[in-house]
């Protein structure tokens, strides 16, 4: 019971950006009884250096050269995402409840938030100089989306413990029903800005969609829709004493409930100042124009409440793993995710065996939502009953932020029965 609790207290938990596995260094040849518990944190730019990255998210000052190199880097596709995961999972061999070997059962739950964004470059330069820059000129702000999503899911799945090549594989399936939290989304497919010569006009030229969960009903408590998806994995060796490894991970959707709000607008909108008779008469009435709700429907040509569906943002990995010897392995991979404005991110790790319970492990990576970066992970076992994996794969973001677009870390533990 002690060893339980203990389990659930460490809930900060962080796993790699693309799907490690306990697996991937204390292989599990056989169903075994075990608790395991991991999450990420995870987000980059390929535009953005994590100087950059950490003040925005953390707070702090945004210096002119921070500003400089940001815009020298600005392209046609400037992108940003990140995703939190939390996961407590329980697998339970299917011999402990129904006298059958190589399989076993998978509970578990999960937290998860994602974000994605492409941006173009004029709207990166007004979010953070403002439009003055714009004077007597068009800005173009088209071409833009911005997703994000916070749910929770009930995870329910197989392994099934195959033999390959003479070699112990998994394969599996997870089945996930979603409780939706949360969900914001825009998309400017065309738009323009125009600033008058002396400031005194500026006009709009929008043409976009924006998506929202009911904003009435927020917190984790909220339960603004429901989803299903599903993770798919497989292991095969091959005669070479090499293995190939598939995931395919989140591919579902979540549908929305019918107090979600949409808005839509193709319109121009001319703003050219507000006319005051008597300074000293500035009334509540004049004030109260500016709110929100006003300013939405001053822009908006169609909104309402009704449901709707967005699909997941779906991962698929490849991976090739070969064995140089007991202690010596090295990994290259692949994984590119969907709806996501990901990037491929291309991986190689080399992976070294100190003792049967202590693994270290390199990493190079490049693509995703950053550029190149590189890592490091340790895996201590502890009296084969208690397992850690931590790191990070993208340390060049704590050596070098100035020169890196991303990062992330990762805690995990695993116990067996």
């Amino acid at each position: 019971m002690k060893k339980i609790v203990f389990l659930f207290l460490v809930f900060f938990l962080l796993n790699n950006g693309y799907s490690q596995q306990f697996n991937t260094f204390f292989n599990d040849t056989l169903p075994q009884l075990n608790f395991s518990t991991q999450g990420t944190f995870d987000y980059g730019s390929n535009v953005a250096h994590n100087q950059f990255l950490n003040k925005f998210i953390l707070g702090g000052e945004i210096k002119r050269e921070d500003k400089d190199n940001l815009y020298s880097n600005l392209g046609n596709r400037n992108r940003a995402g990140g995703d939190f995961n939390l996961k407590v999972q329980a697998e339970i061999p299917f011999d402990t409840l129904f006298g059958k070997t190589k399989f076993s059962l998978i509970f578990g739950i999960e937290h998860v938030e994602h974000f994605d964004a492409q941006l173009s470059s004029d709207l990166v330069k007004l979010i953070f100089d403002g439009y003055k820059q714009f004077t007597g000129k068009y800005a173009d702000i088209g071409h833009t989306n911005f997703n994000y999503l916070n749910y929770q899911q009930l995870n329910i799945g197989f392994i099934n413990y195959k033999t390959s090549h003479g070699k112990s594989a998994k394969e599996g399936a997870v089945f996930s029903i979603i409780k939706a939290q949360e969900h914001q989304a825009i998309t400017i497919q065309t738009g323009s800005l125009f600033t008058g010569e002396f400031g005194n006009e500026l006009v709009f030229d929008l043409n976009y969609i924006y998506n929202s969960s009911d904003t009435a009903n927020t917190g984790l408590k909220a339960f603004n829709g429901f989803g299903i998806s599903t993770d798919l994995f497989t292991e095969y060796h091959l005669k070479n004493g090499g293995k190939i490894t598939v995931n395919i991970d989140d591919l579902g959707f979540i549908q929305w409930n019918k107090k979600s709000i949409q808005i839509e607008a193709d319109t121009v909108i001319t703003f050219d100042g507000v006319e005051v008779d008597n300074i000293f008469d500035m009334n509540d009435s004049l004030i109260s124009s500016f709110s929100r709700d006003s300013l939405i429907e001053y822009i908006s040509t169609k909104k309402g409440e009704s449901g709707y569906a967005v699909a997941l943002p779906t991962s698929f990995n490849l991976s090739y793993i070969h064995m140089f010897s007991e202690k010596l392995r090295t990994t290259i991979g692949i994984r590119y995710r969907i709806l996501a404005n990901y990037f491929p991110l291309i991986y190689t790790t080399v992976q070294y065996n100190v003792s049967n319970s202590f693994i270290t492990q390199g990493n190079l990576i490049y693509g995703g939502y950053g550029k190149f970066n590189f890592g490091i992970t340790l895996a201590k076992q502890f009296k084969n009953n208690y397992q850690i994996i931590l790191g990070t794969e993208h340390l060049g973001a704590y050596l070098f932020p100035a020169s890196t677009y991303s990062n992330n870390g990762f805690l995990g533990f695993k116990m067996y029965f």
